[in-house]
C-alpha cells in the first residue's frame, strides 16, 4: 500500500512541478527535518500513522509505523535551545523479545539488510535504525521511498527477530 501511495505521490509531484494547483496541495514536492510538520504530511499522504510530537529533550519526534512494528523518526541536528532547524532523522524501531538475541544473529542480519543499523539493547533488544540527511531537503519522493525500503526492510528482520520465539 506505501509503494503505490508513494508512487501516486511521484505523479501529483511531477504535475506540480508543472503548474497543477491541485497536485501542488497534495503533499509537499521536498521534506526537510526543519520542517517536521511537512514531512508528517508527507508520511500521512503516503498512508502512515503519524502522531507528531517532541521527545525527552524537547526535539520533534514522529510516532508511526514500519513493516507493522511500532517505531518513531526522530529528529537531530537541531537548534539546542529552540529545537529547530533539524538536520536530520533516524528512522527507528525496537523489537521487545521475550529472550535477550545473540549478538552473532544480530551480525548475520547487519550483514544481510545494507541499509539497517542493527544493535542490542541492554535487554538483549535488536532495534534497527536508519538514518536521512536532509539539510533544507530533500525530494518527498526520495524521502517516501526511504520509508518504504525502511519498513520492508523491519518486516524482513521483524519476521527473522521472532522466529522460533
Amino acid at each position: 500500500m506505501h509503494m503505490l501511495k508513494a508512487m501516486a505521490l511521484t505523479l501529483a509531484l511531477a504535475g506540480a512541478a508543472f503548474g497543477s494547483p491541485a497536485a501542488a496541495q497534495s503533499s509537499p514536492a521536498r521534506v526537510s527535518a526543519a520542517d517536521p510538520e511537512g514531512m508528517a504530511s508527507a508520511m500521512r499522504y503516503a498512508g502512515y500513522p503519524v502522531e507528531l510530537g517532541t521527545d525527552n529533550v524537547g526535539d520533534p519526534m514522529i510516532l508511526t509505523e514500519f513493516g507493522g512494528y511500532k517505531g518513531g523518526v526522530y529528529f537531530y541536528g537541531c537548534d539546542p535551545k529552540t529545537h529547530t532547524r533539524c538536520q536530520s532523522v533516524q528512522l527507528s524501531v525496537g523489537f521487545d523479545r521475550q529472550q535477550p538475541m545473540d549478538a552473532s544473529a544480530v551480525n548475520a542480519l547487519s550483514s544481510r539488510y545494507r541499509f539497517a543499523g542493527i544493535h542490542l539493547d541492554d535487554e538483549g533488544d535488536p532495534f534497527v535504525q536508519f538514518d536521512i540527511v536532509t539539510l533544507d531537503g530533500i525530494p518527498a519522493p526520495v524521502f517516501l521511498k526511504a520509508l518504504d525500503h525502511f519498513s520492508w526492510t523491519v518486516g524482513e528482520i521483524g519476521d527473522a527477530v521472532f522466529a522460533g520465539e
